[in-house]
């Protein structure tokens, strides 16, 4: 009797040498930070103490070889390093803290003046978005330091100075530091960890929210350069009547107390054989433009801002206020064939396409007001390009769903449909493409609850079910060669405190969740 060998369709299609025999991938991993929990990491804590639980991720940058991702934990003020084919957290990289006494801040919303100058305190980094670029073989990592308290009814970890008790010797001018014209005002940390309190509970160090600057780091966490004060000075003197404001005159100097402009938006791009990083204000408005071509000695470009800052900004006459996310196309993808870069403005509910030179220099070629007018409203806030049909991608805060812009001409973007995504949650948080394929991270309604990825094509059509993910997802990206999509779980607590879901990574393989109809 014959004996006959059947072979499964995949052994088959191996043997035959069609697909590769590895092991398949799993279609989504969950990275957490437990192996992380024992271990000293100078690290800012949350309520529980238990690192896992603590972690916050906000944003990930991956690697041109697709391989190893970097993970913000802005809240932690640290970075995390992924390595992707693993699914694992191999690192947790502390940040440390910026000496203001070597540099300089305005600290005080109530002297009614611009008052740059150095102060005893220290900064968290504490950044917001991160990005990557690599200068003769070696990658960088490149971070806005914006800053972020926990600001929670069971959880508070900020306070002000003049509510301190400063130890004498450290502080020994403490009455004079505590006016509200000095340092009063300043938001600082409350955990006992940042205060250093000695044994009559008075603070021996002082820790703020935020680096105010942009910092390149090495992959190992070493800083490599801090712009310093720069972004404060510059913005003193280009737009003295708006410094440290939401954008706008009528609120002059109310930000300094508080984290001053707050760089948050972040992206990256080679032009002309030189490298440029493009800084988005969240609270100051406008976009710093710094040649980054040798990471250890940034050079400011410049500073574009062209609110009309004597506007009411709740009159939706102001211009772009608050630039949440920003986005650079290459000219090999542009639609008018030169680069572009995409401002993303979540308070004026704007999005503003930009022409960039060779120099960094930005023109205004078009912009996109979404109506009717809904002032800090998050109606733009996240955006992804696709070139292939030449269509922008925007999360709409507002109304939970995502935006499909027409970029045919930068000069005159316009929307020409929405994509309601209800059904999967409470709204989109942030967009990515790759291919063709547009992806979609959306909280649950529920925030502590499990939230969902949905992958999506141009017209805003699903192209298969919906990947669940960790709690809250931020932030995802496409890796470069687009097998892979990462996605920041930030887990945040909710607001008393009783729940906080850990916060993790998810790798959803592209291919496999694209089988999945």
């Amino acid at each position: 009797m014959r004996k006959v060998l059947m072979l499964s369709l995949p052994l088959l299609l191996s043997a035959c040498g069609l697909i590769s025999a590895e092991e398949p991938r799993s279609l989504h991993t969950l990275a957490g930070f437990d192996a992380f929990d024992k271990k000293e990491l100078n690290t800012r804590p949350g309520k529980s103490g238990q690192f896992s639980l603590d972690a916050e991720p906000e944003y990930i940058t991956v690697s041109a070889d697709s391989k190893t991702a970097y993970v913000g934990l802005q809240e932690n003020n640290a970075l995390a390093v992924l390595d992707i084919a693993s699914g694992k957290i191999t690192a947790v990289l502390p940040l440390g803290l910026k000496d203001w006494s070597g540099s300089a801040l305005d600290a005080s919303d109530k002297d009614e003046a611009i008052n740059i100058q150095p102060w005893p305190v220290f900064g968290a980094y504490m950044p917001d978005a991160i990005a990557s670029y690599t200068v003769k073989g070696q990658t960088y990592l490149l971070s806005a330091n914006e800053g972020d308290a926990r600001n929670y009814d069971g959880f508070s970890d900020e306070v002000r100075v003049k509510d301190l008790k400063l130890d004498p010797a450290t502080f020994p001018n403490a009455a004079e530091l505590q006016d509200s014209a000095a340092l009063g005002r300043l938001t600082v940390s409350s955990l006992p960890s940042d205060l250093r309190l000695n044994a009559a509970g008075q603070a021996t160090r002082l820790v703020t929210f935020g680096g105010r600057s942009l910092s390149i780091w090495t992959t190992e966490g070493e800083q490599v350069s801090d712009t310093g004060d720069l972004f404060e000075r510059t913005a003193a003197a280009q737009v003295p009547e708006a410094f440290n404001s939401e954008g706008t005159a009528d609120g002059f100097d109310s930000r300094s107390d508080n984290k001053g402009a707050e760089p948050e938006a972040l992206t990256v791009a080679e032009l002309g054989g030189q490298h440029y990083a493009f800084v988005g204000l969240e609270r100051q408005g406008g976009i710093m433009v710094l040649n980054v071509s040798d990471p250890a000695q940034p050079r400011l470009v410049e500073y574009f801002n062209d609110l009309d800052r004597m506007a009411d900004p709740e009159s939706g006459l102001a211009g772009d206020l608050a630039p949440e996310g920003l986005l650079f196309i290459p000219a090999a993808d542009s639609p008018s064939g030169q680069p572009l870069l995409v401002s993303s403005n979540e308070v004026s509910g704007s999005v503003s396409v930009y022409a960039v030179a060779d120099s960094g220099q930005l023109t205004r070629l078009g912009r996109y007001q979404a109506e009717p007018f809904a002032f800090d409203e998050g109606v733009a806030e996240i955006s992804a390009f696709d070139p292939a049909s030449q269509r922008l991608f925007t999360v709409n805060g507002q109304t939970g769903a995502l935006d499909i812009l027409d970029l045919s001409d930068p000069s005159q973007p316009r929307r020409i449909s929405s994509v309601d995504l209800s059904q999967y949650g409470d709204g989109a948080n942030s967009v990515a493409v790759h291919d063709g394929v547009v992806a979609v991270a959306v909280q649950a309604r529920t925030k502590t609850d499990a939230g969902q990825v949905v992958l999506l094509n141009a017209k805003g059509e699903p192209l298969a079910q919906p990947v669940t993910v960790g709690a809250l997802p931020d932030m995802l990206t496409f890796t470069p060669d687009g097998r892979t999509l990462l996605v920041a779980n930030e887990g945040e607590p909710n607001e008393d405190y009783s729940v906080d879901p850990a916060g993790s990574v998810s790798i959803i393989d592209v291919a496999q969740a694209l089988s999945q109809r």
